[in-house]
């Protein structure tokens, strides 16, 4: 299964009415083996972590403390992919830096010029800066994380890729376009729903129709800022 994880009781019950994940902007680097950030972009995205129940207990969740856990098979058959963990130093992030500032230079021909972002959406360092927790070496490998990206149909043919300063300027705008593009799912989808209390449980048991089994408490730990 892959989880979605959400850190406030009313977004959960909100994807929960609408059986849908919102689109979003997310910031990405990419750098080479000297540290230099080769590019700096939004993405439009919804993550998730690939997860068992069983293991959750050792976990430190850096998104959140409730969660929706999702069907693997929804997954593929929706264009979910997990996310490629590369070495600074390996030949494949070497090659992507490549491509990359191929594409900046305009060396490539145009027909190549999505692909190569595509591939860049679906790719990260194993340890990097996480701007979020201010941490250098963060192990993003250890979110296992799982990523939509849409195709440029799906989104009305709006932005794939944004520079992030160009982004960051607007987030609301850029966000605001995506709204009507959600992610769906069905309730038969969900295996598991992760809240943080009793109370909590009971009234999502009550609104999703869902048995009590696949209502939990959740035993990760949450991560916060320092």
């Amino acid at each position: 299964m892959i989880i979605h994880f959400t850190r406030k009781f009313d977004y959960l019950k909100s994807i929960l009415s609408f059986c849908s994940f919102r689109l979003s902007y997310c910031g990405e680097y990419f750098g080479d083996n000297t540290g230099k950030v080769i590019s700096r972009a939004a993405h439009p995205m919804v993550s998730f972590s690939n997860y068992n129940d069983e293991e959750l207990h050792t976990k430190i969740v850096t998104y959140g403390g409730y969660g929706i856990a999702i069907k693997k098979s929804w997954a593929v058959e929706h264009g979910l992919s997990p996310v490629n963990y590369v070495e600074k130093n390996s030949p494949v992030a070497q090659g992507l830096v490549s491509l990359l500032k191929a594409r900046q230079n305009k060396k490539i021909p145009s027909s190549l010029r999505l692909p190569i972002i595509q591939l860049k959406c679906f790719t990260k360092h194993v340890y990097g800066f996480n701007s979020k927790f201010n941490e250098p070496s963060f192990d993003f490998k250890a979110e296992n994380e799982w990523r939509f990206v849409p195709s440029l149909k799906q989104i009305g043919r709006n932005k794939i890729s944004e520079n992030f300063s160009t982004y960051d300027k607007n987030q609301q705008k850029y966000n605001k376009r995506l709204e009507k593009y959600p992610l769906r799912f069905s309730l038969t989808d969900i295996a598991f729903v992760y809240v943080k209390s009793e109370i909590e449980r009971n009234e999502i048991i009550t609104q999703t129709g869902l048995l009590a089994s696949q209502v939990k408490l959740r035993l990760w730990v949450e991560k916060h800022n320092k």
